[in-house]
């Protein structure tokens, strides 16, 4: 690791010199807190199944697009290597990266108010994506594509992993998620005529940042990708609903800070939970993958196939008053 790292930082400073920290963030690829000249940095080795340069690309282009715009909160910014590019090629074949750092700590969602302001994040950083136009042959994966996700949990993967478990998955848990996946497929086709635009996909309170309690930073746009609008709400709804407990007004307070920046029509507002078992399905193929390349997935897919059998019944219980509640705040 540290010789990645050495490769990295030699790419774009001429001082040698630097220190490294721990993030509490990316399971995804190796990423570090770099230190140099008093200044923070974020290194990123890329993981080889999961980043191209086609993907790099897409990623610097939204992040510097959003920050051109006049926006609530930062993104971090891909800084330029000694030769003027965004990126490096490794020795060892990988990509590696140096971003800004953002300031600040995970934010809550304990209160009426931050549940407000977290919809209101939400819903900003969805506006400010349809904004951006990226110069890119690459567009990301959507989650819809649910079996090209990771390139080592396609149709056969998953089937294989679902036959036999690598792990133990009570067979309650599983057939359920066969039978959401299967109910997925037969369903999918209805949401082809809802808008789409680029989409964030991990707006989660673990990639935001928040400095004297206003959130101030939106990290990790790995998973963005043209996908359908209203994903992000599902997604960013789903997250609230976990963290409070399934609380209503809590509920209610995200809408309400959502629809601050964006709203819904019907037609998106009757998909909310297919594409809440979409966003499910996603995760878990995602964790297939890195299961396949050697990873231990074990908790964390038993975790999320827990939240998605939990939420799928929270979404059948509570299914008129969400619609009560859309129906309030949408156009």
């Amino acid at each position: 690791m540290q010789e990645i790292i050495d490769e990295i930082v030699h790419n774009y400073f001429e001082d040698s010199f630097y220190e490294i920290e721990s993030v509490p963030f990316g399971l995804t690829n190796l990423t570090k807190i770099l230190i140099l000249n008093d200044q923070k940095y974020v290194i990123r080795n890329y993981n080889r199944h999961t980043k191209n340069v086609e993907s790099i690309k897409f990623e610097a282009q939204i992040t510097s697009c959003l920050s051109k715009q006049n926006l609530s909160f930062v993104v971090p910014i891909f800084i330029n290597t000694i030769v003027d590019e965004q990126f490096v090629h490794l020795s060892d074949g990988t990509l590696g990266a140096i971003v800004s750092f953002v300031e600040g700590s995970v934010p809550e969602i304990t209160s009426i108010k931050q549940a407000t302001d977290f919809g209101s994040i939400v819903g900003e950083v969805s506006s400010a994506l349809s904004q951006c136009n990226v110069d890119c042959k690459f567009e990301g994966v959507p989650f819809t594509e649910f079996y090209s996700l990771h390139p080592l949990a396609d149709y056969y993967a998953v089937a294989s992993f679902i036959k036999s478990p690598p792990f133990e998955i009570s067979q309650t848990a599983l057939n359920f998620y066969k039978e959401m996946i299967s109910f997925v497929e037969q369903n999918k086709l209805e949401l082809m005529e809802l808008p789409k635009q680029l989409v964030h996909h991990d707006v989660l309170i673990y990639n935001l940042l928040s400095k004297e309690n206003k959130i101030h930073g939106v990290l990790d746009f790995d998973f963005t990708s043209l996908d359908i609008s209203f994903m992000e709400f599902a997604i960013s709804l789903n997250h609230v609903i976990q963290l409070t407990n399934g609380s209503l007004e809590m509920t209610e307070a995200f809408i309400k800070g959502y629809s601050q920046f964006r709203k819904f029509t019907y037609q998106e507002m009757n998909q909310l939970q297919l594409l809440t078992q979409i966003y499910h399905i996603a995760v878990l193929h995602i964790y297939i993958g890195q299961h396949y390349s050697g990873n231990n997935i074990e908790q964390n897919f038993n975790y999320i196939l827990s939240q998605f059998q939990s939420r799928n019944d929270w979404l059948n219980k509570h299914r008129s008053s969400i619609k009560i509640l859309l129906e309030n705040f949408m156009n």
